[in-house]
């Protein structure tokens, strides 16, 4: 049968960054829902519950960069990094690579 989705799907985890204070860092998109994601952070600097959070993603066959903001409703270590959950705040799916304002 052949493919008639109009987007195509991503299968999670998905790898991302976010904007950290030290410039754009990795993360890992492991599940997402209507209302947010679940993201584990790869830093070791503290982020806090409440802040707002930028995520940019690169969606596989596409030529661009999916910029995420969200709200950071709760975080927790995690071995040497940390998992936590963000409620989307606003989706850009066409935005450049910049950093956000």
């Amino acid at each position: 049968m052949p493919e008639r989705r109009k987007y195509p799907r991503t299968i999670l985890p998905q790898r991302a960054q976010f904007f950290g204070i030290r410039g754009w860092e990795d993360c890992l998109i492991t599940e997402v829902s209507r209302k947010g994601m679940g993201v584990t952070f790869y830093t070791s600097d503290q982020i806090l519950a409440g802040s707002i959070i930028h995520l940019k993603v690169r969606v596989p066959q596409e030529s661009h960069t999916v910029m995420v903001k969200g709200v950071l409703r709760w975080i927790e270590p995690a071995a040497e990094h940390f998992v936590g959950g963000i409620e989307w705040y606003h989706i850009d799916r066409g935005s450049k690579q910049t950093a956000p304002e």
